[in-house]
């Protein structure tokens, strides 16, 4: 049963994938096949990875972290239910992790990169660098140790290069794509769903790239002051205000809705549903995204269900009938998903300010990200009475369906209402009453590659944490 489940979660993924790959954009130079290298073009395969990418973003491993982290949960006693309660194993991924490395992921990035690079274009080869250090950053930060530097090559067994080489790459790939957008070119242009070829705006989300994926060195990191010293250089150069947002290309037309959306309105859609510890916080500050995040449920509020204790179900809310499905009646399924934000580089800021003895610049900036959502002003918050809690808690709320809420987690420990699902309750004793620190490698990769240790290996290896992760949530 465990195998049948799986095979549809790998089926599901790779749907969801191929269902974000739709026509964007028409017109011409875009009518060949743009996951077809042998006939595409730079600009067509570049709409290809974009789609790779927005589709990644939102598809099985976002929502595996969001019931893990229990912004949502899973119901239904189908395969989200599984994962929920952390009934995983090699096959949960497959199409994550061939995403990530194939045809719209690294290997068509590589073929932009050496065109643009040949065609003179720096700005288009600096924005298809910054797509590359997003797609590696996310892998490292899911996986760990990966292929990397013996990839998109001859090699059919890449090794795996150490978690913290990869990031390190990824700064200095971020670091490059920030001088090339300053240089000679005319970039995508229209073939660009994000930004639209707008180098300022794709030199700042870089920017917020590299605080970010530094953030994920600093549990390991020897000095951590040091380290959070660079997250502020980064993130004060990084997305200015929302009008910098790297979102999601959506519209209501059908290849092109927002992956929740396609997922809400498959026979399996209605198995994912509010989780309670998100709902909780929500209600108990009265924040005025809960219908943004949520539909009402049937008592005509809002309610989450419960990884160990099993919630009355008239009491748990969908998320169909949010906003975010549908944010008119006429554009269901266009919400753009947003990936890299001004609220998120702002409570960057936030956390490396308090983790330097900051305060004050730590509250303005915490402050910032919640007048975005229209919040209140905090007042008076220091480290001795709940900062840290105050922007971590704030950053999982605003982080609602992205993958980026599972690091915060896994380095801060936050929010502390946050209960894995038990053993006592169900769960495996391999997981040690603990969420599951990682992800497992793909084992159709593990299958052909023999550099890819087999599950009982990861899981006795440091916790089935990476190497980034150094110590336990409570």
């Amino acid at each position: 049963m465990l195998r049948e489940i799986n095979v549809a979660v790998v089926s599901l993924g790779l749907a969801l994938g191929a269902a974000g790959c739709g026509n964007f954009l028409t017109g011409d130079k875009l009518t060949n096949d743009p996951n077809n290298p042998s006939q595409a073009t730079p600009e067509q395969l570049f709409v290809g990875v974009q789609a790779n990418m927005f589709s990644s973003q939102e598809n099985s491993v976002a929502m595996t972290v969001c019931m893990w982290m229990q912004q949502c949960m899973g119901v239904g006693g189908r395969f989200v239910d599984q994962f929920a309660h952390y009934t995983i194993d090699e096959f949960s991924w497959d199409g994550n992790w061939f995403q990530t490395y194939s045809s719209g992921g690294l290997v068509d990035l590589r073929k932009i990169e050496a065109a643009e690079r040949t065609a003179g274009d720096s700005v288009f080869l600096g924005i298809a660098k910054v797509w590359e250090a997003f797609d590696m950053g996310v892998a490292a930060d899911l996986w760990g140790d990966v292929p990397y530097s013996e990839t998109a090559g001859s090699n059919p067994t890449p090794a795996l290069d150490s978690q913290a080489s990869v990031y390190a790459a990824v700064q200095t790939l971020l670091s490059e794509a920030i001088v090339e957008l300053g240089g000679p070119g005319a970039g995508p242009r229209g073939g660009d769903l994000v930004y639209a070829g707008d180098a300022t705006k794709w030199i700042a989300a870089a920017h917020t790239l590299k605080a970010r994926f530094l953030l994920h060195t600093v549990e390991g990191a020897a000095n951590k002051a040091l380290v959070y010293g660079a997250v502020i250089t980064e993130a004060t150069a990084g997305i200015p205000d929302t009008s910098g947002d790297l979102l999601a290309f959506h519209s209501s037309a059908t290849p092109e809705r927002n992956i929740w959306y396609q997922f809400q309105t498959t026979t399996f859609g209605q198995d994912v549903v509010a989780g309670k510890v998100l709902v909780d916080i929500m209600k108990a500050r009265t924040d005025p995204r809960l219908p943004e995040y949520f539909g009402k449920n049937g008592g005509g509020g809002y309610g989450g269900e419960d990884a160990n204790n099993p919630q009355p179900s008239d009491s748990i809310s969908p998320l169909s009938g949010s906003l975010r499905m549908c944010p008119t009646s006429s554009s269901c399924g266009a919400f753009r998903q947003p990936l890299v934000t001004h609220q998120e580089n702002e409570l960057i800021l936030a956390e490396a300010y308090q983790q330097t003895s900051q305060d004050a610049n730590a509250l303005i900036h915490l402050n910032n990200a919640r007048g975005v959502a229209g919040l209140s002003t905090l007042v008076g918050i220091t480290t001795a009475t709940g900062l840290l809690d105050s922007i971590m808690v704030e950053k999982y709320v605003t982080l609602f369906e992205n993958i980026e809420v599972w690091n915060d987690y896994r380095r801060m420990c936050r929010p502390a209402s946050l209960i894995p699902f038990l053993q006592a309750n169900g769960a495996s004793p391999i997981w040690r009453n603990k969420i599951p620190g990682r992800l497992y490698y793909s084992g159709s990769e593990m299958n052909v590659n023999p550099h890819i240790p087999d599950p009982s290996t990861q899981v006795a290896t440091n916790g089935f944490r990476n190497p980034n992760d150094t110590a336990d949530c409570p």
